[in-house]
């Protein structure tokens, strides 16, 4: 019981690599799929339509889990936001108990949320040149 109350901190590290996860199962079973259905065309002798051979090799336009160029931004702000609460969350908590591990976790999530955000900026000034 006592473990618990140590490290309740971790199912948030736990449950974000679970999701990650997932989201690089879906793509690639995505990928999977469109591969079988063109794979299907080529068996019967038919072209595949090039609507569908143009969403799998358009790899400039979506992101990895199949998204378009805005949701690649929708998808660089969530990231920033998570990482940048969760900064701050373990940050003010370490400074209020004094536990060293909350203000470790509040460091090492900092980075990341600066990297998002550096990303994302990027990410929106490439969305104006074009």
């Amino acid at each position: 019981m006592d473990y618990f109350h140590q490290y309740w901190w971790l199912i948030f590290p736990i449950l974000g690599m679970g999701m990650g996860f997932f989201s690089m199962y879906s793509a690639h079973r995505a990928r999977t799929e469109k591969i079988r259905l063109i794979r299907f065309y080529v068996e019967q002798g038919k072209e595949p339509p090039p609507a569908l051979l143009a969403t799998l090799s358009d790899n400039d336009s979506t992101d990895g889990c199949g998204g378009t160029r805005s949701g690649r931004i929708t998808s660089l702000v969530s990231a920033f936001t998570v990482f940048a609460a969760l900064a701050l969350a373990f940050g003010y908590t370490g400074w209020r108990t004094g536990e060293t591990v909350f203000i470790a976790l509040g460091l090492g999530f900092a980075p990341a949320a600066l990297i998002m955000l550096i990303l994302l900026i990027y990410r929106l000034r490439t969305e104006r040149k074009d």
